[in-house]
């Protein structure tokens, strides 16, 4: 397994001046977060290391990493603004809209429900009277902060806002802008194989999946590799709390024969417990241990 680890490194090695990494793998719980922040800690002890949080719902990286954050910068979306005095009350807007975010009452208003808008701008075109024009609303936030050599770019979502992909393809497209001037660049990805995760496999040199010796963590990382394959890049399967009693592992070696693996031990429940990485708190731990040696492996290049 090492062998094959190595020598996709140096494929690697040929084409890529910085690295950037997706840390993903489909199932929520399997701890794609543990894995992306310790290796952001020990990558950033020798080398200079960004790492984005685009798990915009639920961001926890920076409390792993004991990092305080600062506000960059608000996160808008179209919102359409109503002049009631120009506005008819036809309704032509309300019937066009796909999502019934508009509602007339006829003969006396129109409603604006703003957690169903989608920013189409579509009630804005279809207007004869020129009653609505667009405006913004905040949907999510830019925060960042720093330690040493490593860089946090998080997006978070504002509460109530239903626009998390918009939220996360914004962060994602601040922590591209950031890339050249790191080493390494970690993306923290959320659970699933949705919009958000393809754009991060879709822009990264290298996809770590996290999963986990259970049924339904074996059955999202087939799906998980799938859209791997699909973007062609290259992967290390990461099989985290192995060992664990009762864990599908016969499963695990058909799917993901070459997985590198990190032993299940207490420390890891202590060091979450704790708010921090299990290769800060416990570094002499089983489970820290194979996290520095996966980052040894990246630091090859």
């Amino acid at each position: 397994m090492l062998f094959k680890l190595v020598r996709l490194l140096r494929e690697l090695r040929e084409t890529v001046k910085h690295m950037i990494v997706a840390v993903a793998g489909g199932k929520g719980g399997t701890g794609k977060t543990t894995v992306a922040a310790s290796l952001a800690f020990l990558l950033s002890r020798r080398a200079k290391v960004l790492l984005g949080d685009i798990d915009v719902d639920n961001p926890c990286s920076y409390t792993l990493l004991g990092i305080e954050l600062k506000l960059f910068r608000e996160i808008y979306a179209y919102r359409p603004v109503v002049d009631e005095s120009a506005c008819k009350l036809c309704g032509l807007c309300a019937n066009y809209c796909p999502v019934h975010a508009l509602v007339v009452i006829p003969g006396k208003k129109l409603i604006f429900v703003e957690t169903l808008c989608e920013g189409c701008g579509l009630c804005e075109a279809v207007c004869p009277h020129q009653a609505i024009r667009e405006g913004k609303t905040t949907i999510g936030y830019l925060k960042t902060g720093s330690i040493k050599n490593l860089d946090l770019i998080v997006g978070e979502l504002k509460p109530g806002s239903r626009k998390y992909h918009e939220v996360a393809e914004e962060t994602m497209r601040e922590i591209l802008k950031k890339t050249d001037d790191y080493d390494f660049t970690l993306i923290d990805c959320p659970p699933g194989t949705g919009f958000s995760v393809a754009e991060a496999i879709k822009h990264s040199d290298l996809v770590v999946a996290v999963t986990e010796p259970s049924r339904l963590g074996i059955y999202d990382l087939v799906k998980f590799k799938k859209l791997v394959e699909l973007y062609g890049k290259k992967l290390i399967v990461v099989a985290n709390k192995y060992g664990l009693p009762g864990g599908t592992y016969k499963e695990l070696e058909k799917i993901a024969p070459d997985s590198y693996k990190i032993p299940y031990d207490d420390s890891l429940v202590k060091a979450y417990i704790r708010g921090k990485t299990v290769v800060e708190a416990y570094p002499d731990s089983p489970s820290a241990k194979a996290l520095e040696k996966l980052s040894q492996l990246l630091l090859k290049l």
